[in-house]
């Protein structure tokens, strides 16, 4: 390789330093800076360039195929985190062809190695490009490579620029001082790191303002944990689906059913809820960093574990009341707010969590004025209601019991609604006339009650865990398991309060021939995220890597049987240049017969600026117009694309020769 000794050795070891891989990065940079201590190399025919070309393509497809597939860490669309990891290992994937370079007689790898039409043309003897030399390129390549990691430390950039200096040393202008070049480059440096901090802030408040404006859009499609528009009024009958959309592990001690919360919301107006004061603060991650605490254990823990998609990567989180912990999370972002709502701000498309939850909820504030308020026009009938039936008269627990019986003897459960008398609000005609309905009726009409009772009450939504799936050997929750209920503060706590008729999970329910073919192919869907989005230590992960073992000792093998020749020290050394034109001038003996008489050249000055530096000191053999009608013709020579015609040619070099049989002697005294 034509680069400096050990820059390629060095930049191999930053890249290992940057992304991870150390071990590979040192075994890489061994192997390729060891070929310019051994001697032997090999002779690689064009099918033998052709095949490892193609071994390094191979990797490079399945290597992106499978991080396509199984990139979920930290980001939910596969494509821009494969592309990234992929970027990571590409040094490793192509060292295979840069290490055939540098063991090859050939020194470079034939340009017909990398694309199938130049390989035809050279089957058929037609010219292709000459030969490549990977050594600069594949420099370039792990300092990419490096920054794919995003480690964003002065490290980084400190070891870029030293290798920026490693290789530019070598290629310096010799017209400059080298402690001038070293404080350009010194000032390249500084303006580099200020424009890249300054870039580097741009991009952060792009991309803030970018992902507020995109969730506001497609936010509408997931649990909006600041409104929640119900069902309440409208005619017909609900339609429910049986789609999985959680599977749950109960712990030990934990028996369904049970409710699982996402949302909780403190203001009713016209049929929807509104979550006030529920602005969402982040939740800093444990050390392990899949670990998010709320706050301290209660008293005595129990848990559930819990499996969910997040469309796009962002979502509510299922938990239970008293929830204070959750665990095994891989996220990058985690909030909650006052209401006890906690939402995943950049994680996975599948998420596997464990909630550990106590007696008394940590996550939801103590309550507002606002949970004592009953607006109209639903006021004056949950008030009627609530002297009634003498709440006001018991204690804030019994409250709840007879509330619960209330519902319980004189109301049904029914998704279909009818008609309504004309002028009636729909949750008075609920109360007072129909007395049937879904589990929004309920859980609205029982906040509402409490409130008018003097219990400060919330409305939540979420679902209701009780269905065990015998293919899956798990509880499973459908989306017709979403569900609503009644939050209420008792004795310093919020206790979930479900006044909904038990009866509606036997109403909801599907068909179960279709339900089993359904379920067959979400399982497929479930497992296939699994595998995509989990971590790669079981499973098929474990042996894919594997497949290319034989392919890669095949092709060992066969270029371990190439003929391996000592190329001697001539041969050693870099590989001989194309001759340039004009560089068999005569004006360059006259430039060694002056050097030689010490009025030579210095480093990177012009033979123009040259010759006027003689005449200009007085030196007697650039007297005259000789050497300036020498010089121009030898310009013309070296670098006029036209040439010399060839009595021009002739004229270049009889008069060098008058010149030295005129000046050599002199110059030689001198």
């Amino acid at each position: 390789m034509t680069t400096p000794p050990l820059l390629v050795g060095a930049a191999v070891c930053f890249w290992g330093w940057e992304t991870g891989f150390s071990l590979p990065a040192l075994f890489v940079a061994t192997l390729l800076e060891g070929s310019r201590v051994l001697r032997w190399r090999l002779e690689l025919s064009p099918s033998d360039w052709n095949r490892v070309s193609d071994v390094c393509a191979l990797l490079l497809a399945g290597s992106g195929l499978y991080l396509f597939a199984t990139s979920g860490a930290l980001r939910t669309v596969g494509g821009p985190r494969a592309f990234t990891l992929l970027l990571q290992r590409l040094p490793l994937i192509v060292a295979l062809l840069v290490a055939c370079q540098a063991y090859s007689t050939a020194g470079r790898v034939p340009a017909s190695a990398f694309f199938w039409a130049l390989r035809r043309r050279a089957a058929r003897g037609e010219a292709t490009p000459g030969p490549l030399d990977l050594g600069y390129p594949y420099v370039v390549l792990c300092v990419l490579s490096g920054s794919a990691a995003n480690v964003r430390t002065p490290t980084f950039y400190a070891g870029l620029c030293a290798l920026a200096a490693w290789a530019l040393w070598r290629e310096r202008s010799r017209r400059f001082h080298p402690l001038a070049w070293a404080g350009l480059l010194t000032a390249a440096v500084a303006l580099g790191w200020a424009g890249q901090a300054l870039l580097h802030g741009a991009q952060e408040k792009l991309e803030q303002a970018v992902f507020e404006y995109i969730f506001s859009l497609v936010r509408r499609a997931d649990t909006d944990p600041f409104r929640s528009t119900t069902a309440i009024g409208r005619l017909g009958e609900l339609k429910f689906s049986d789609r999985i959309l959680l599977r749950v592990d109960p712990g030990p001690g934990v028996r369904p059913p049970f409710l699982l919360r996402e949302a909780s919301y403190n203001v009713y107006n016209s049929t929807v809820w509104f979550a006030t004061g529920a602005a969402f603060a982040p939740v800093q991650a444990e050390a392990d960093g899949a670990t998010w605490r709320f706050g301290a254990a209660p008293g005595p823990a129990r848990s559930v574990g819990v499996a969910a998609y997040l469309p796009r990567g962002r979502g509510m989180l299922a938990l239970p009341n008293g929830a204070f912990e959750v665990g095994s999370l891989a996220a990058v972002g985690v909030s909650r707010n006052a209401l006890g709502a906690v939402r995943v701000d950049e994680g996975l498309g599948l998420v596997s969590y464990r909630a550990r939850f106590g007696g008394a909820s940590v996550l939801d504030g103590p309550p507002g004025a606002v949970e004592d308020t009953v607006r109209a026009p639903e006021s004056a009938v949950v008030s009627r209601l609530a002297a009634e039936l003498d709440l006001a008269a018991k204690p804030p627990s019994e409250r709840l019991a007879v509330v619960a019986r209330f519902f319980a003897t004189n109301f049904r459960y029914r998704t279909f609604q009818r008609g309504r008398p004309a002028g009636a609000a729909p949750l008075e005609d609920f109360l007072l006339r129909a007395r049937a309905g879904h589990c929004e009726y309920f859980a609205t009409a029982t906040v509402l009650l409490l409130r008018a009772a003097g219990v400060p009450a919330r409305y939540a939504t979420g679902y209701a865990v009780q269905e065990w799936s015998a293919l899956e050997r798990t509880y499973v929750v459908r989306a017709r398991h979403a569900h609503s209920w009644a939050l209420a503060w008792v004795d310093g706590a919020w206790r979930d309060l479900d006044t909904t008729p038990p009866v509606w999970v036997d109403e909801e329910a599907g068909t179960p021939l279709l339900e089993s073919l359904t379920d067959l192919w979400a399982l497929a869907e479930y497992l296939v995220a699994r595998w995509r989005y989990g971590e790669p230590d079981g499973g098929p992960a474990r042996w894919l890597g594997w497949l290319l073992v034989p392919l890669g000792l095949l092709l060992a093998w066969r270029l371990y049987r190439r003929r391996r020749v000592d190329p001697g020290p001539a041969a050693a050394a870099a590989p001989p240049r194309a001759p340039q034109p004009g560089e068999d001038s005569e004006f360059y003996l006259i430039e060694r017969e002056l050097a030689r008489a010490g009025l030579g050249r210095r480093p990177a000055e012009a033979a123009s600026v040259w010759l006027r530096r003689l005449r200009e000191a007085g030196a007697p053999v650039a007297a005259g117009d000789a050497l300036p009608g020498i010089l121009a013709l030898h310009y013309r020579y070296r670098f006029d694309p036209v040439g010399l015609g060839a009595g021009e040619r002739a004229a270049l070099r009889s008069r060098v020769e008058a010149w030295l049989d005129t000046h050599a002697p002199t110059a030689g005294e001198s």
